[in-house]
C-alpha cells in the first residue's frame, strides 16, 4: 500500500514541470499586437473600442485605445482576425489581421469621420423656419452660419441667396446664388431665382439667358417656358409670350398660373376669345385665387365686348 502511494505522488512530481514546459511554449507561441488609432489628418482619437474575432474559432476580445490613441495586448493566439471599429461620428472601419507564431503586429487604424449633415444642422433648421415665416433678414442670419459649416453646400448657398431675394437684397442674392450654380450647376431651383433677380433689376436679357438656362437642363420643364413668358411679355413680345405660356401648359395641363398670365398676353394682343378661354380655365382650377375676384370681373367685361 505504501509503494502504490508513493507511485502515484511521484508521478504528480513529474507530471508538475511537463505541465509548466507546455504552458511556456503556449505563450512563446502568441504574438503580441500593438498599435495607433488616428484620422484622416493624423490625429490620435482615444477611447475606440477594437474587437478582434478569431475567423476560424469565434472567439473575440476588445481592446480599447488611451488617450493618446494607442493600443496594446501582449499575447494573441496565432489565427485570422476580423478587426472591426466603429466608434460614434465615424464611418466603420473593417480590416483583417493574420496572427503568426511569435511575429509582433503593429496595427494603424486610420478612421474617416462622418461628415455633418446640412438637414441636421440647428442653424439651417432655424433659418428654414423663419423663412417659413417670411422673417427672411433673421432666415439670412442662421444661413450665413450654416453656409460657414457647410462652405460646400449648394443647398445652404441656395437658401442663402433666396432669403437674400425675399429681403430684397437683389445684388447679394446675384452674388450667393451664382455661387450656388458654380458647386452645383444642375441645380434648376438656383438658376429660376437667379433669373428672378435679373428680372427684378431690369436687366431682361440677362433674365432670358438664366431661363433658358433651365431649358439646356431640363427641355420639358414647364416653370422655364412660364417664366420665359412672363419676362417676354415685359419686353412687350406678347407673341413669343403666348408661345411660352402655351407651351408651358402643354407640358403641365394644371399649370392656373401659366392659364392666367396667358389671358393677359391675348387681351393684349387682342384676341378676346381665347383671353376668355384662358382666364376660365385659370378660374376653374384656382376658384379661391387672390386674384379670383378680379378675374370674374374680367371675365364678364370681355364677355360683353364678344357679344355673349
Amino acid at each position: 500500500m505504501k509503494r502504490e502511494i508513493w507511485n502515484r505522488f511521484k508521478l504528480g512530481l513529474l507530471l508538475i514541470p511537463i505541465t509548466l514546459l507546455i504552458l511556456h511554449s503556449t505563450f512563446g507561441q502568441e504574438a503580441p499586437v500593438k498599435g495607433v488609432v488616428k484620422d484622416k489628418l493624423g490625429r490620435r482619437i482615444p477611447d475606440v473600442k477594437i474587437t478582434f474575432a478569431d475567423t476560424g474559432s469565434g472567439n473575440k476580445f476588445t481592446l480599447k485605445s488611451n488617450k493618446e490613441g494607442k493600443f496594446l495586448k501582449f499575447a494573441i493566439p496565432p489565427g485570422e482576425y476580423k478587426i472591426t471599429a466603429q466608434p460614434e461620428g465615424y464611418y466603420p472601419y473593417v480590416t483583417a489581421l493574420v496572427v503568426i507564431y511569435g511575429k509582433e503586429e503593429n496595427l494603424e487604424i486610420i478612421l474617416e469621420k462622418i461628415p455633418p449633415r446640412l438637414d441636421e444642422d440647428k442653424d439651417f433648421q432655424d433659418g428654414v423656419n423663419f423663412f417659413k415665416q417670411g422673417q427672411y433678414n433673421e432666415a439670412m442670419e442662421y444661413f450665413e452660419k450654416a453656409v460657414a459649416r457647410f462652405p460646400e453646400s449648394a443647398e445652404a448657398y441656395y437658401n442663402l441667396g433666396v432669403s437674400k431675394l425675399r429681403a430684397g437684397k437683389t445684388d447679394q442674392a446675384i452674388a450667393t446664388l451664382e455661387k450656388t450654380v458654380q458647386l452645383k450647376p444642375d441645380l434648376t431651383e438656383a438658376y429660376f431665382a437667379l433669373g428672378e433677380c435679373y428680372f427684378n433689376k431690369g436687366e431682361s436679357d440677362r433674365a432670358i439667358k438664366v431661363f433658358s438656362r433651365t431649358l439646356d437642363l431640363n427641355g420639358q420643364n414647364a416653370k422655364s417656358y412660364y417664366n420665359l413668358g412672363i419676362v417676354y411679355y415685359r419686353l412687350n413680345r406678347v407673341d413669343e409670350a403666348i408661345s411660352a405660356f402655351e407651351r408651358s401648359i402643354e407640358l403641365d395641363p394644371n399649370f392656373s398660373s401659366a392659364y392666367y398670365q396667358g389671358g393677359i398676353a391675348y387681351v393684349k394682343k387682342g384676341d378676346l376669345k381665347k383671353a376668355l378661354q384662358y382666364l376660365e380655365q385659370f378660374l376653374r382650377r384656382e376658384p379661391n385665387a387672390p386674384e379670383a375676384s378680379q378675374v370674374k370681373t374680367m371675365i364678364e367685361e370681355l364677355k360683353k365686348q364678344i357679344g355673349q
